[in-house]
């Protein structure tokens, strides 16, 4: 089985700790180090770039975003690796609205990218924004759609049809994707159709480098390498985040039936028709009414909506799509062969720093003082919920990347993971032998408190 990796790190300060570490993890693997010696390589580095700060607290970032002493230290290895010849992509679609500018330069990361771009001059460094389009948001809801710079290398389609998690899905014409226009994404998953589309620099590399944050998520329960995909997409208003209605009607938007959630759910498609169809007056009113109804239903902060709780069935079958899209397509929108080699992957999890409860824009931070690296998503979230403090097999997204598909993330079992923890004086440790990063695990987001009872 795929093997992963955990170091001690005591904090962001300590460079070379983490330099060490990752320069070991590219430094030890014969494969990518005979793929990286060749010439003209293109090399993605994906962080979670998602926005530039905490949603309700503008200075705090470091428990959102990964952090560019990682981020910097992964690029460091990869010049050295490439002997400072091809190119290296590093690369997020965040959410629509976040400021792409604020984010690369928290901590230093442009200047650090830079110095970088002095020490290699025949290395290509790009930061690049995938996102096709930007939004301006008021109080929550968008009020302008501004075309932004797109990805130099164009967008892949790639359709997954029956071999899609959503084929056969009983929330098919009613899923929610990110925009009011809910037409969009239905037409994108129905019947035999299934269709993402991907940013052409993660398609087109000849290595993907993960590097996501730790993270408690109010959809999928953590957010880590395998829900970091989503920042690759094209089009966020292609992807199901939801269904609507409640289970009973075979949806997860709520956990269950009152009349407060028939109004809000009524009030809410009514608001973003309005909004949709009359532009300036009808985002007005979409404004206030949703002002209104915060006051009067609460906040997404205390109150189970739009999917955030463990019943969500929708979402983690999204990422899991992207991680095949991505594994199995190439960037001509075409598949490779069922069982053969996958794209060259590697991962870094920040988790030196990581978030806990509200997340994945409001977390708290945890000092978890953990790295992770191996070359399985799969893996590497099953090993980050033990640290965590979550059991695997309770999470849809990690138990259904060992579930057995055509095109495969994890092959085996969790039972069959070995993770090398320094805790355990470096020794190989079963999964079921990983001791929380923080004494009781990290807290889960309010709609997923069933892990507590579950670790």
């Amino acid at each position: 089985m795929a093997e992963a990796r955990i170091a001690i790190v005591d904090g962001y300060d300590d460079r070379d700790a983490i330099r060490g570490f990752v320069a070991g993890v590219i430094g030890s693997d014969p494969e990518i180090a005979d793929l990286l010696a060749g010439s003209s390589r293109l090399v993605v580095v994906k962080p979670n770039w998602i926005q530039e700060s905490h949603e309700q607290l503008p200075e705090v970032w470091e428990p959102v975003i990964a952090h560019p002493s990682v981020v910097v230290a992964v690029v460091e290895a990869l010049a050295a690796a490439m002997g400072g010849r091809g190119t290296i992509c590093v690369c997020d679609a965040p959410h629509t609205y976040a400021d792409f500018g604020a984010i690369v330069a928290r901590g230093g990361f442009r200047a650090e990218v830079d110095r970088l771009r002095l020490q290699w001059p025949r290395l290509a460094i790009e930061i690049l924004d995938l996102r096709r389009e930007v939004w301006i948001r008021k109080e929550g809801v968008v009020v302008e759609r501004r075309p932004n710079r797109e990805d130099p290398r164009g967008y892949v389609r790639l359709d997954l049809g029956r071999d899609s998690l959503f084929h056969g899905h009983r929330g098919e014409g009613r899923y929610y994707g990110a925009d009011y226009d809910a037409r969009v994404v239905n037409e994108h998953h129905r019947g035999d159709v299934h269709e993402y589309l991907l940013a052409g620099s993660p398609m087109a590399c000849d290595l993907f480098v993960n590097v996501p944050k730790l993270k408690t998520h109010k959809k999928t329960g953590l957010t880590c390498c395998l829900k970091n995909l989503v920042g690759i997409n094209g089009d966020k208003n292609w992807l199901p985040h939801h269904t609507e209605s409640t289970p009973e009607s075979g949806g997860d938007e709520f956990p269950d039936v009152s009349i407060a959630r028939g109004v809000e759910s009524y009030l809410k498609k009514a608001g973003r028709r309005v909004a949709d169809s009359v532009p300036g007056v009808g985002t007005w009113i979409y404004r206030k009414a949703r002002k209104i109804g915060t006051l009067a239903l609460g906040d997404s902060d205390t109150v189970i909506r739009n999917g955030n709780w463990h019943g969500n069935d929708t979402c983690w079958r999204m990422a899991l799509d992207i991680n095949r899209a991505l594994l199995y397509g190439n960037a001509g929108g075409r598949w490779r062969e069922a069982g053969g080699p996958v794209k060259p992957y590697l991962a870094v999890v920040d988790g030196i720093l990581g978030g806990e409860g509200n997340g994945p824009l409001c977390p708290e931070g945890v000092a978890s003082r953990v790295l992770i690296a191996g070359r399985n998503p799969g893996v590497l979230d099953a090993v980050a919920a033990r640290l965590m403090g979550f059991d695997p097999a309770a999470l849809p997204i990690v138990a259904g990347a060992f579930t057995p598909h055509r095109w495969p993330i994890a092959r085996g079992t969790l039972e069959d993971v070995v993770v090398v923890d320094p805790r355990r004086g470096g020794r190989e440790t079963p999964l079921a032998g990983i001791e929380p990063a923080v004494p009781g695990g990290f807290a889960p987001h309010f709609g997923w408190t069933v892990l507590r009872r579950s670790a």
